[in-house]
């Protein structure tokens, strides 16, 4: 990875704010250049004794100082647009990618909502620090190559010495390279692991409770907390090592420049006016060398980033994190939001897989499937437990992730190129073990924001859903809670089904869906499935799934007995 290349795409991503932005700071971080010089001539003015002079230098200073105070105040509000910019950029290309179950942008599933925060709040906040860092340096460097000039004329050699500094801490950061990018790593991985364990407590707080598991549960998190204290010194301590470095080699090279210009200044070639310059130079020699030190450690932490945020999006060189991309964000005459166009129908004639095998680094899987699904088929997947079953039909859905996939899949005929991709509505739809539900209205569950209220409707009577709508206080707007907190195991599964089924796939893959439903409601789950005209591949245990299948396939071992 090139962490220099990609930050700066992601500084591209909003030009107008971020050059804006650069040109303000630049300006800001100068004029202190200018500010001494003025300082210089004002002392030479009073050294003559040209009180006119004084008078207008102390106007100019004045004003000068107010521009300075107005470019900054701009420039913070300019840039603050385009930190909002690279983040959220970075943030919609990370969720992009996980949004994605097929195509170039698809990206391998997050571990866990704690491991999440710290990719969308912690990684891309390093990335956009690092920007700002380079933007502070391009002012020093500014500022210093004017200073440089200004303090030339005065004595070169006082001048040629503010490189000094620069040097040491290249080679400072160059010698902690290791170290930097395995503490930044460590301290991301243990606040996953806290912010992980408290976020999956929170959601089984009930469960915790009626176990009186509280004790044992604080016990571990404050084992994790301890690890994340650890790693979050080491982290901290070697910042601050580089930091102190830098002020302190910039306090080094501040006094070798006085000790070069020690002799001008005892014989007193050094005017009023040149005095004052160097003494208002001194401060500001120091932050070159103090901010390329800052940078050089956040480059070393944003590669750590860049290469966390590399694997949530399955990209070598962490290409797919700065994908060009619309937001829907910035002054509202400006806001475009993407819109979201859905494959276009193929009716499906036959499905089928050959030779297909799913290998999980453990050595199970699938192996050597061959199954044809024609149009219509009703075909029932069954078996022991840890037989395949759920890898199997990720497998042919193309969502099999960690795994060593093999083989072919066609529809009609063709050959599938990218199933998880192809195999999306109005294709496929594919149903989990455990249905996945946001806190919002039923509607919007079974829909995910397209406004067909019809589709809804006749969706929810296919899967058994409309009798609990008729009980509901709001009926399709009743809002069901965190992860569907207000509904009933059965009702959360019929309500995934219906959102499996709102677009009318040609093919539903169900898994084990009926696992938490009642036979009766069961036996009307099937009927509708088959009323609707779907062709489907479920896995269940039922007698009454069986009975209405037109095939039922057993799996044992991985593969079809």
């Amino acid at each position: 990875m090139n962490v220099w290349r990609l930050s700066w795409q992601v500084s591209q991503h909003h030009r107008r704010s971020f050059w804006l932005g650069w040109l303000l700071f630049v300006v800001f971080f100068t004029l202190p250049a200018a500010i001494g010089w003025i300082l210089a001539r004002c002392f030479d003015a009073l050294e003559r004794g040209d009180t006119g002079a004084v008078v207008s230098w102390v106007v100019a200073l004045v004003i000068v100082e107010a521009i300075r105070m107005a470019v900054v105040h701009a420039g913070a509000i300019v840039f603050t647009r385009c930190w909002v910019h690279m983040q959220s950029f970075l943030r919609a290309n990370l969720l992009a990618a996980q949004m994605s179950s097929g195509g170039p942008e698809a990206g391998r599933p997050v571990a866990s909502a704690g491991e999440a925060i710290t990719h969308f709040r912690d990684d891309t906040e390093d990335v956009a620090q690092l920007v700002d860092g380079m933007i502070d340096v391009s002012g020093a460097v500014t500022f210093t190559v004017v200073a440089a000039f200004v303090l030339g004329s005065a004595d070169a050699g006082a001048a040629a010495i503010l490189i000094a500094p620069l040097l040491a801490i290249a080679a400072f950061t160059r010698v902690l390279d290791t170290r930097i990018k395995a503490a930044r790593a460590a301290d991301r991985a243990a606040t996953s692991d806290v912010t992980g364990f408290v976020g999956d407590v929170m959601a089984g707080s009930t469960t915790v409770r009626v176990n009186h598991a509280v004790e044992p549960v604080l016990v571990r998190l404050r084992s994790l907390v301890d690890v994340r204290r650890g790693t979050a010194v080491r982290d901290r301590v070697l910042d601050e090592g580089v930091q102190a470095f830098s002020r302190g080699a910039a306090d080094v090279g501040l006094g070798l420049v006085l000790l070069v210009g020690a002799s001008s200044i005892a014989d007193g070639s050094f005017g009023v006016g040149d005095l004052a310059l160097f003494t208002a130079y001194l401060g500001w020699l120091s932050f070159l060398p103090r901010i390329t030190g800052r940078v050089l450690a956040r480059r070393k932490q944003t590669a750590v980033a860049f290469d966390r945020m590399r694997r949530l999006v399955a990209d070598d060189d962490a290409g797919n994190t700065v994908l060009p991309r619309s937001l829907p964000i910035g002054p509202r005459d400006e806001r475009v939001r993407p819109t979201s166009t859905r494959p276009e129908r193929i009716p499906l004639d036959r499905f089928e897989a050959v030779g297909l095998s799913a290998r999980h680094p453990s050595g199970a899987g699938v192996f050597d499937v061959d199954l044809t699904i024609r149009r219509g088929d009703f075909v029932v997947v069954t078996g022991p437990i840890g037989s395949g079953k759920s890898t199997l039909l990720r497998a042919l859905l193309g969502l099999a992730w960690n795994t060593d996939v093999s083989g072919r899949l066609l529809w009609n005929g063709v050959e599938i190129e990218d199933p998880g991709a192809f195999l999306v509505p109005p294709q496929a739809a594919f149903l989990p073990q455990v249905p996945q539900l946001v806190s919002d209205s039923v509607a919007e569950n079974i829909s995910f924001g397209d406004r067909d209220r019809e589709a809804v409707r006749r969706a929810a009577r296919t899967a058994v859903m409309d009798r609990d709508l008729a009980e509901m206080p709001a009926g399709l707007d009743t809002v069901i809670g965190p992860r569907g907190l207000r509904l009933s195991g059965g009702q959360r599964q019929r309500l995934a089904a219906a959102r499996a089924l709102v677009h009318r796939p040609e093919l539903v893959v169900l898994d084990d869906v009926s696992s938490a439903l009642d036979v009766t409601t069961e036996i009307a789950l099937w009927d509708g499935l088959a009323m609707s005209g779907a062709t489907t591949l479920a896995v269940s245990h039922r007698a009454v799934a069986f009975e209405r299948a037109t095939r039922v396939i057993h799996l044992d071992a991985g593969r079809i007995a």
